[in-house]
């Protein structure tokens, strides 16, 4: 079968050059043209400016391919349609006169250029909410986004329901009824890996959509991004932040570390509360320019926002994150595996959906939920690469597989790969098959040191009992 090749006219964006470039099948280059010759337009008029730099001085010896940049084209179609985008990669001169042709990219124009970042925004759509981005078709798709993601029942009903109120007074606006103004901040609660900041993300989108916010932008903070450790220094530090979120959104995880006591013993001023005071300000004096999502465990966050009155105040949306039950966590698990290439057999896929559920029965409020899915697919994969090399599919001496079956043995997660995770952490036992000590320790009775409540071998230093704490219960004091 002959090798098919589609030809393209294309026009880089910066110089307004014209180019012919054959691409085959599998898009990469196969020959490229600098035309030289005027081009009619749609209305007749000639478009010249393509081909050698008009005006060098010296015509003949004009560079007429832009050899070791990169440049951006769009495709002029036939039919006058919004053809593609091109990126190319062009090779150095000594290299393009011995044959070598640029690298080749190109993607689907998007309809809407200033919502995809590529064209600037009209300073006149600035100054309104959203840069003119109000429209069903973006809103729909936002909201598919949403409504895409596994689980987070709760949480989608309360944001439709906050979208369904701002267009409720909206529409009331337009038609010259009155409105009362609605904080559009919100207070996201729940376990780690619920899905809080992913969800962040894709309300962004909608809000954007709605012409609430200039840019579907989440610009994420911690306490260490907000707070100095000097008088003066954490609000200039915090107003930073909040300009680099202005026109989107300022998520704060684990906000409730703002609110945090120096440790016993320090004389040292808690500045988290001049963060505090920063962004409550902001939050009033920005409501057209910011919203303020705040984040972190149920307790915690609850103490956070009672305990001021000047957050309270402006929270008016409170979203909990229930955490995942077991078949959703499957379903995440197969999201992941294939987002990264995996399959997985029904065996060792019922031994993960086992590890999954005694990892949350062991860790109880400190399971990670979909971030341990994630660590669990990242173990297996680490297991399966370790597996191959010890099988020497990794060496390419010698290898007898085609490319199909490597890419079989690259991309399949078996019981054995599965068998070899453990989830968890620091808390698992070691290697038991070598005692550590010294042989005539180890002989001896365990005897219990004045001093602690474990057996040790007679002679060795006991160790001092750890503290039993657990994650979100509070702070270490």
């Amino acid at each position: 079968m002959a090798a098919e090749f589609t030809k393209h006219l294309i026009v880089d964006l910066k110089t307004g050059y014209a180019f012919g470039i054959k691409l085959d099948s599998e898009g990469n280059c196969k020959a490229v043209q600098p035309l030289n010759t005027a081009i009619e337009s749609l209305d007749g008029r000639p478009v010249n400016k393509f081909g050698p730099l008009v005006g060098s001085a010296n015509p003949d010896k004009a560079p007429t391919l832009p050899y070791n940049q990169t440049t951006y084209c769009v495709e002029m179609t036939a039919d006058g349609k919004t053809g593609q985008l091109f990126t190319l990669v062009w090779p150095k001169k000594e290299d393009g006169d011995k044959g070598v042709l640029p690298i080749v990219a190109r993607k689907e124009m998007p309809e809407n250029l200033m919502e995809a970042g590529i064209a600037a925004i009209p300073k006149a759509l600035k100054d309104v909410k959203g840069g003119g981005v109000n429209d069903e078709e973006t809103l729909k798709k936002a909201l598919a986004n949403i409504d895409d993601m596994i689980g987070l029942d709760t949480a989608k009903r309360d944001i439709k329901q906050n979208i369904a109120v701002a267009r409720f007074n909206q529409t009331k606006k337009d038609l010259g009824l009155a409105t009362k103004p609605i904080s559009r901040h919100m207070v996201f609660t729940g376990n780690p890996g619920t899905g809080k900041t992913t969800f962040a993300r894709e309300v962004a989108k909608v809000y954007h959509a709605l012409g609430f916010i200039d840019k579907p932008v989440v610009h994420e903070v911690k306490r260490e991004d907000l707070v100095a450790g000097f008088v003066g220094q954490t609000a200039l530090k915090t107003k930073e932040q909040i300009e680099k979120a202005k026109g989107g959104i300022l998520f704060i995880d684990e906000a409730y570390a703002l609110s945090r006591e120096a440790g016993p013993g320090s004389d040292s001023k808690d500045f988290g509360r001049e963060a505090i005071d920063t962004l409550v300000a902001a939050m009033e004096n920005m409501r057209e320019d910011l919203i303020v999502i705040v984040a972190g465990y149920t307790d915690p966050m609850k103490k956070f926002i009672d305990a001021n009155e000047g957050l309270k105040s402006r929270f008016m949306t409170y979203i909990n994150f229930d955490d995942y039950t077991m078949p959703q966590l499957g379903k995440i698990m197969d999201f992941m595996l294939q987002e990264r290439g995996y399959t997985m057999s029904q065996e060792a896929r019922d031994v993960a959906m086992e590890k999954l559920e005694t990892e949350a029965k062991r860790a109880k409020n400190s399971f990670g939920n979909g971030r341990t899915v994630r660590n669990l697919v990242e173990k297996a994969e680490k297991e399966l690469a370790l597996r191959l090399e010890n099988e020497g599919v990794l060496n390419k001496a010698g290898n007898t597989r085609t490319p199909d079956e490597m890419k079989a043995a690259l991309t399949t997660l078996t019981l054995a790969d599965i068998n070899k995770v453990n989830l968890n952490g620091l808390t698992a036992k070691g290697p038991t098959d070598r005692p550590i000590g010294f042989d005539q320790e180890l002989n001896k009775p365990f005897s219990r040191a004045a001093n602690d409540d474990r057996a040790s071998p007679n002679g060795l230093e006991s160790v001092p009992k750890p503290a039993n704490k657990k994650l979100g219960n509070g702070f270490a004091p």
